[in-house]
């Protein structure tokens, strides 16, 4: 028996072959907190991962309204690529992220980090990983970066970014989010010679928004000399 890291309780451990056989990790969550999760399928926004719907669609490409837009955008419409999610911010991605960053049960990176990281190995293996900070501030608060604690067992990032404290784009709305792409709170910490070399980057973090958080950091990364720029997160 083990305890679900979610709600606790005891519950069964559920042994594939894979981890008899080779090692691996047994599963950290029961199916009944497990199964409220949705993993990302359909037809998806090229750009951001949204799955499209007739209210989201852009008619004149596989994109979503929200990209259309950031393709219009004149400072933004060329720092990323696209962003990659892995499953959807749906209520129950909302309270294992709260449980997660808020009521300090870091545990839960364990699961997340199992899964980010065979993605990671499938679709980034020959990207240079850089991590979205926390300020100082909301690091002193929280006393954990959600995103270094969930990959520090696998990445070791070469370019590290530092965040000044700023009010919070969950507080703002999409319009004023997106207006301050320029006025990017973020900067190089270290490893700024790096990006002169690297071709490829992904930002990581846990939820894309409107995406403005990942292009701002984008824009830094940009005028310092990165060139191809992508974000992978957990939720979209």
């Amino acid at each position: 028996m083990v305890r679900c890291l979610i709600c606790h309780e005891k519950t069964q451990a559920k042994l594939s072959w894979g981890a008899i056989f080779l090692g691996s990790e047994e599963e950290l969550v029961c199916e009944r907190c497990e199964e409220g999760l949705e993993l990302l399928n359909g037809e998806r926004c090229e750009l951001c991962s949204r799955v499209l719907g007739d209210t989201w669609r852009s008619s004149t490409r596989p994109i979503c309204l929200d990209c259309e837009k950031w393709t219009q955008h004149e400072t933004a419409k060329d720092l990323l690529v696209k962003n990659t999610s892995l499953y959807a911010y749906n209520e129950t991605m909302k309270e294992w992220l709260a449980q997660y960053k808020f009521q300090g049960d870091a545990e839960v990176s364990r699961y997340f980090s199992t899964k980010l990281k065979s993605f990671y190995a499938k679709n980034f293996r020959d990207y240079s990983p850089v991590l979205m900070p926390l300020s100082n501030e909301r690091l002193h608060a929280r006393g954990f970066n959600q995103v270094e604690l969930i990959t520090k067992e696998w990445l070791a990032p070469i370019v590290m970014l530092g965040r000044r404290e700023s009010e919070q784009q969950s507080k703002k709305k999409r319009y004023a989010r997106i207006s301050q792409v320029n006025q990017s709170p973020f900067y190089i910490q270290s490893g700024i010679d790096s990006l002169k070399t690297l071709k490829k980057v992904v930002l990581l973090d846990d939820v894309y928004t409107t995406g403005t958080t990942v292009r701002q950091a984008a824009f830094v990364l940009k005028k310092h000399g990165a060139e191809h720029i992508e974000s992978l997160t957990l939720a979209r």
